[in-house]
């Protein structure tokens, strides 16, 4: 991307004014996007285009983008295919840098009317004025307070994650994600059917972000592969890139066409682009959240890891997937093996790697003191620590009713293991992972739920990140670990 464009896509994350075009109709499309930028915190001014009159939410509406007493540096079109171009064309003639186009009726339906209509806007971007979509829910740039919609929700905290997406449900449920995995956004972009800016200037434009730290990426096929390689490979070497590239099965192919009109695109072809860039391969939003968070809070990315509790069989099957992704569990030396049955005297615990504690419930400082004995003493480079909040939660409170004893507060063994994990990755500098598994499912356990969210996060504000099952922890620190070599 040249440095004009960079600039222009600059200006279109961090607008000094907003035109909403389509947006004075309550509830229509426009309307929420409109909406959508007030209830994020919008700074800037928002001018709402219609040839009505009066006010919408508050803000004059006025009736062409030249009357806007300020600055434009973004424009959102919300109206019938068939209108855009002229839109798009006053937005030109009045030096805005950039526009993004929500509605849809282009080259997805497949009509050489949608066609024609695209291929109207094509000319005038070529004459210098950006667009992202059409087809697409934009931008979302928590520094510049803008939003993808519906934003009514959505955390306004900024970090170094960006996504970009051909999808604008998912670019909406990986805002969500991200912000439950505590993962921080610099941007997410819902580019659609990318007639002007594509997933290639967009990665390329990432990979150059200062506010970016990795990229991922949800795409259905790409114009120029020749160019989207080098760029990938160029981005790749630069920052972490995950990429779930859908339509990669007939089937799906034959849905990506109907979705953006693009063209999904041989398996093995893709496989061989991932392997030769260096882009981690991802299928599923939950993967690529999993992958992500383990690049965020697992800085080793090493292979070489233990899995301490969970029982017997979260154990073996982990082990199997372990050996499977090509990660390493090596047993414990004797040494640590002896000082670790101390903790747990009793027969029937394996004390090699992994670690069976023979019961989800164990005194907070055994816990504590078995897992101070392998980060010190062994040669890891994560520790995968699975809590059953079940258990935990559920059966200790049944437990202290039986023996007419007070209940401890929710959340209080969590938070007491959350102190010592914090001390002890401070001191060894090792990485820790926490699962904590939730089949509390019943409708008087709700609170176990709520309880777990709360820890959640404070989990992750300490730098530890929090994985709902052994697979997806050990997936992502799989994934992750393909950066390191």
């Amino acid at each position: 991307m040249n440095t004009k464009d960079r600039k222009k896509l600059d200006q279109m994350c961090n607008p000094r004014g907003i035109a909403v075009f389509g947006g004075s109709k309550p509830m229509s499309f426009g309307y929420s996007v409109l909406m959508s930028q007030i209830v994020f915190g919008y700074k800037g001014q928002i001018y709402p285009v219609s040839s009505g009159d009066g006010e919408v939410l508050g803000h004059k509406i006025i009736k062409s983008i030249k009357d806007a007493d300020g600055p434009v540096d973004l424009a959102c079109i919300s109206v019938p295919a068939q209108f855009v171009p002229t839109i798009l064309k006053e937005c030109l003639d009045t030096g805005v840098p950039g526009v993004q186009i929500h509605s849809s009726g282009f080259t997805e339906t497949g009509s050489n009317e949608g066609a024609a209509i695209q291929k109207e806007i094509d000319k005038i971007a070529a004459q210098g004025i950006k667009i992202i979509g059409p087809n697409c829910f934009g931008i979302h740039s928590p520094k510049g307070r803008i939003a993808l919609l519906p934003a009514f929700d959505t955390s306004t905290v900024s970090g170094p994650v960006a996504m970009i997406s051909q999808s604008g449900g998912l670019a909406n449920e990986f805002i969500h994600e991200a912000d439950n995995a505590g993962m921080g956004i610099s941007k997410v972009i819902s580019f659609g059917n990318g007639c002007d800016i594509d997933a290639v200037q967009l990665i390329d434009y990432l990979s150059d972000d200062p506010e970016t730290g990795y990229i991922a990426a949800y795409l259905e096929g790409v114009k120029d592969g020749r160019k989207f390689f080098d760029t990938v490979k160029k981005a790749a070497a630069k920052k972490p890139v995950v990429i779930w590239k859908g339509g990669l099965t007939p089937l799906g192919s034959r849905a990506t066409k109907s979705h953006t009109g693009s063209m999904g695109g041989e398996s093995k072809i893709w496989h061989g682009v991932f392997e030769q860039t260096r882009a981690i391969a991802v299928q599923g939003l939950d993967e690529m959240i999993d992958t992500l968070q383990a690049l965020t809070f697992l800085k080793s990315r090493g292979r070489r890891i233990t899995l301490t509790g969970g029982g017997g069989a979260i154990g073996v099957f982990s082990s199997d997937l372990a050996y499977q992704w090509g990660l390493e569990i090596p047993a414990f030396s004797e040494e640590t093996q002896q000082r670790l049955r101390k903790y747990f005297p009793n027969p029937g615990n394996s004390m090699v790697n992994p670690l069976d504690t023979g019961t989800p419930t164990l005194p907070l400082e055994t816990l504590t003191g078995a897992v101070k004995e392998i980060l010190v003493n062994e040669p890891i480079d994560i520790m995968v620590l699975i809590m059953l909040m079940h258990p935990l939660e559920v059966v200790s409170r049944a437990y202290f009713k039986m023996h007419d004893m007070e209940p401890l507060p929710r959340g209080m063994y969590l938070d007491g293991l959350l102190e010592a994990l914090s001390l002890l990755k401070k001191e060894t500098g090792k990485d820790i992972a926490v699962v904590i598994e939730n089949r509390a499912y019943k409708i008087e356990d709700i609170e176990v739920e709520s309880t777990l969210r709360e820890m959640r996060i404070k989990y992750h504000e300490n730098g530890i990140p929090v994985y709902p099952n052994a697979k997806r922890a050990l997936q992502g620190i799989k994934n992750a670990s393909l950066i390191r070599g």
